[in-house]
């Protein structure tokens, strides 16, 4: 199994489709494929904002995006149906996500605007997998029982497989690890706020719990812990604002305050595990430095009136 796949002139006839796929579901002038549980589609279907800031935030640059838990490729695709420029590293851990994930960039002839990492970004060495919730389409990151390799890197190891072109003009980093994303950016926060290659944005999704155990979770305070800490790390580095959105993708607020952000996830976790029910479940951040607020203001502006 390669790790690293740049696809040159590889063909669609190489990837050979499988039958249990249902639809290609039309994201912009591109298809994804979708499985028959993959919840995307419904989610979009149900939640008009989901999941369509960021490709739209994404169409302003021309540089490179790392997509850090590619999942099935739906935010590259998304990316790449709004912005003819960028190039996207698409980071995926698991095979059969990162199976489906390349089959959608080849079937949309994106082969030479995208690279393939098949690798868990953490702090980290060990053998790990993708533990897979109830309906397949997402996962949490748990340790092997078998006898798997080490297959994590460093935020740096994946830099050093990128070609130094493409790192010169790093535009946003985005993480979506479904509850780990506080390890991919300690590992980020790692390079120093000197390292000549640190993206303008980053954007994570804030998860405090792992899925399907919102209400269960015992270490939702330890959990939100680690995502303050990851905040300061952030702030240290120069990002040090947050623009938050929840997780059916409608704007929030913009705050400097990371005592403010624990505010909102003391609230989301007594609502979820002392009552029960929650209208929202987690946070999205963008996170960026204060030379960059009025952009951000703009593009939320821009976006949340077009709609």
């Amino acid at each position: 199994m390669r790790n690293f796949s740049f696809f040159g002139q590889k063909k669609k006839t190489e990837i050979n489709r499988e039958k249990s796929f249902k639809t290609d579901y039309a994201v912009g002038k591109y298809k994804l494929v979708l499985k028959d549980n993959h919840m995307l589609e419904k989610y979009q279907a149900q939640y008009p904002l989901y999941d369509r800031f960021l490709p739209y935030f994404c169409s302003f640059f021309d540089g490179l995006i790392v997509d850090i838990g590619a999942n099935i490729g739906d935010t590259s695709i998304a990316i790449f149906s709004q912005n003819d420029k960028c190039f996207v590293v698409g980071v995926e851990p698991d095979a059969d996500f990162y199976k489906e994930c390349v089959e959608s960039i080849v079937m949309n002839n994106l082969t030479d605007r995208f690279l393939g990492v098949q690798k868990f970004i953490s702090t980290r060495k060990g053998a790990f997998v993708i533990e897979k919730d109830k309906t397949s389409s997402t996962g949490s990151i748990n340790e092997s029982s078998g006898e798997e390799q080490n297959n994590t890197i460093s935020f740096e190891d994946l830099l050093s497989v990128i070609p130094e072109k493409l790192c010169e003009k790093f535009d946003i980093l985005k993480i979506d690890t479904d509850g780990y994303d506080w390890d991919v950016i300690n590992t980020f926060s790692d390079l120093g706020k000197a390292h000549k290659y640190l993206p303008k944005f980053v954007f994570f999704e804030m998860q405090t719990f792992l899925n399907n155990d919102s209400a269960k979770t015992l270490q939702r305070d330890e959990m939100n812990n680690k995502y303050l800490e990851a905040l300061s790390e952030l702030k240290d580095l120069g990002y040090t604002h947050f623009s938050l959105f929840d997780n059916f993708g409608t704007y929030v607020k913009t705050t400097e305050s990371i005592e403010e952000i624990k505010t909102l996830n003391d609230y989301l976790i007594r609502s979820q595990v002392l009552n029960r029910y929650s209208t929202i479940f987690y946070f999205d951040v963008l996170a960026y430095n204060e030379g960059e607020l009025k952009f951000v203001n703009d593009r939320i502006t821009e976006f949340y009136t077009q709609k």
